[in-house]
């Protein structure tokens, strides 16, 4: 690979997340062996076993680089997420990549675990940042008004996604964003229904610069009624942008590996499980749920129902 810049990815796990992230990685890594990607694993705490399987596709499938971080406990005090959900605490370690990662690391592509990237991201991670801390796809909730009233800011300003980012880190370094990130858990913690995504909002609504669709499509924007949720002009943009869309987002409670996902690009998420040591593993479907996608289908041939999302050619 000579001498080609690093690209720098980062996603945080627990041990659940093993082979979820195992499906990201290879896909990531199919999709962009000419370049030279470094991948940083952060986690509270990680069995050997499931580093050894992420060793296994980084190092022994694609030959590149692989870190683990393992922060201290301490690091989250003062965060939370609602008991029974299903994001993780290990979210907020999005909140910390400026100390968790080594120091000469000034900038970084953080990917969540539950999506797949499906072409090169060589395009994106050139983005010039360099007088913002973060490169951003805007949010499918965008255009609900009660997320600026409950965060305090502006709806100009708009909200983004944090499940893909490019992060300015020397920018979050010098800016003291931690210092003032805990400030504001400690101070607004009752504000936050979306986690670090609604306190990254609140802090850098203002220091960030959006990105194209294609680089984080989320589930709302496959959807029909997506116009109630996103403003009418980025609507208008998504049409061109889902005909190239790179990385496909899972997001919501219903994931590929759930029997009720319906997402149209779910098809996505199993070719590259079947690259890992999963291969062909499905989610098992009820009888009940069949006979019901059958009522379904029958209710919305006769006309008699909408169907939740748009058509979209297989990807």
């Amino acid at each position: 690979m000579g001498n080609k810049a690093e690209i720098h990815v980062a996603c945080n796990i627990d041990s659940n997340y093993v082979k979820y992230c195992a499906v990201m990685l290879t896909s990531l890594l199919e999709n962009n062996s000419d370049s030279c990607v470094h991948v940083h694993v952060i986690a509270a705490s990680l069995p050997e076993g499931g580093q050894s399987v992420l060793r296994g596709v980084v190092e022994g499938r694609y030959g590149q680089k692989l870190s683990f971080h393992f922060p201290d406990a301490s690091m989250l005090d003062g965060c939370r997420v609602n008991e029974g959900s299903y994001i993780s605490l290990a979210t907020y370690y999005r909140i910390f990549l400026g100390s968790i990662l080594p120091p000469d690391v000034a900038k970084v592509l953080y990917l969540d675990c539950d999506l797949v990237v499906n072409g090169s991201v060589a395009p994106f991670w050139n983005t010039d940042i360099s007088d913002v801390a973060l490169g951003c796809v805007e949010d499918m909730w965008s255009g609900r008004p009660g997320i600026y009233e409950r965060l305090h800011y502006p709806a100009q300003a708009s909200y983004f996604n944090a499940g893909v980012l490019l992060v300015n880190l020397d920018r979050l370094r010098v800016t003291g964003f931690e210092r003032r990130a805990i400030e504001y858990l400690a101070a607004h913690a009752d504000r936050l229904e979306m986690y670090d995504q609604d306190l990254l909002n609140a802090l850098l609504h203002d220091d960030k610069r959006f990105v194209p669709h294609r680089w984080n499509v989320q589930d709302g924007f496959l959807r029909r009624r997506r116009a109630e949720r996103m403003p009418a002009d980025s609507v208008r943009v998504l049409e061109k942008e889902l005909e190239h869309p790179v990385i496909i987002h899972y997001t919501g409670a219903k994931k590929p590996w759930h029997y009720k996902s319906q997402h149209p690009w779910r098809n996505l998420y199993f070719r590259y499980l079947d690259m890992t040591h999963w291969r062909g593993e499905r989610p098992a479907m009820p009888l009940g749920y069949r006979l019901k996608l059958a009522s379904d289908s029958l209710l919305r041939a006769c006309g008699l129902m909408k169907p939740k999302y748009l058509k979209f050619t297989k990807i």
